[in-house]
This record gives structure tokens, C-alpha cells and sequence, in this order.
């Protein structure tokens, strides 16, 4: 149980941070101000090459920096990340932020997390957060936005893919 916990903590605290596919990063309504007031953004996202977790245990705070090192979740392990966000396979635009462990509980996705992230996408910044679970795809409400998304709101869906690579989708509305 520990291990399965382990790992599905792992693949849960990388909750924002995916790879790219080409044929998220080729829609035709990727990253296009709208002539109305809604508009969609789809990205590839690439978890990054460095992993921090903060693994709040009975004897006290260490870091977990390795897929490998062994750890138990809890309530409080939090991930901090810093994503990159690709079209074409190119980098356009990156995402950070932290994911909170809130429970940990018996069921196939035994993580409850809450989460914060920013996005510095083309034209300014896109703000999300939520609760969510270890499952491969999380949905997170926008929360706000600067420059040509100052006032957005919408939803956010991460899907990870299982080896490394997923995409994002901003549905956005004001």
C-alpha cells in the first residue's frame, strides 16, 4: 500500500506539469483572442526535469527530490513546480505553482490536493486553482488573469497522458 500511495502521490503532485502532443498544439483555436467573449487555448505541457516535494512526516520536513526516494504521503506534502507549455513541440508559454496534499484516503485516487498555478501565456498571465484528486485529468477553476485575460474566468483541464506528456486546455470567458 505504501508504494502504490507513493507513486500515486508522485503522479499526482506533478498535477500541472505534462509533455507534448502534437495534435493539442495544432488546433485551430489555440492561443486566438475571440471575436466574442469566450475563447479556448490548447497547449502541450512538458513536466519539468526537476521534482521538489516537501514531505511533512512524524519526524519532521525533508525534501524529496527523486521519483525513487521513499516517502509516505500525508496531509501537507506539497509539490512546487515550474512547467513548460509547447506548441508544435516548441516552448511558448510556462506555468508554476504548488499542489497540497489535503487527505489521503482508501479509493483509486487516494490524494485529495489543492492546488494554485500561474501560466504566463502570450499577451499575459492566467491564474488557477482548485481541489482535485491523483487522476489523470484535473479540471481547476480560472481565477483571474492579466493583460488580454484580465478578467477571465473559465476552467482549466490538466490530462496527463502516463508517460510523461499530457495538455492543457484553457476555456476561457469574461
Amino acid at each position: 500500500m505504501r508504494r502504490s500511495l507513493t507513486a500515486a502521490l508522485l503522479a499526482g503532485l506533478g498535477v500541472l506539469a505534462l509533455g507534448g502532443s502534437s495534435s493539442a498544439a495544432d488546433s485551430a483555436d489555440a492561443d486566438r483572442s475571440s471575436s466574442g467573449r469566450a475563447a479556448t487555448l490548447r497547449y502541450d505541457v512538458e513536466f519539468t526535469s526537476g521534482f521538489f516535494l516537501l514531505d511533512f512526516g512524524p519526524h519532521g520536513v525533508r525534501e524529496v527530490a527523486s521519483f525513487q526516494d521513499p516517502f509516505s504521503p500525508s496531509r501537507g506534502d506539497q509539490v512546487v513546480f515550474e512547467d513548460t507549455l509547447l506548441r508544435r513541440g516548441e516552448p511558448v508559454a510556462s506555468g508554476g505553482g504548488t499542489c497540497t496534499v489535503t487527505a489521503v484516503v482508501p479509493s483509486d485516487t487516494p490524494l485529495r490536493l489543492s492546488c494554485v498555478a500561474t501560466y504566463e501565456l502570450p499577451g499575459g498571465q492566467v491564474a488557477v486553482q482548485g481541489r482535485t484528486t491523483n487522476a489523470p485529468e484535473k479540471t481547476l477553476a480560472v481565477v483571474g488573469g492579466t493583460g488580454r485575460y484580465a478578467g477571465a474566468a473559465g476552467e482549466f483541464t490538466l490530462t496527463e497522458f502516463g508517460d510523461g506528456t499530457g495538455s492543457a486546455v484553457f476555456r476561457l470567458r469574461r
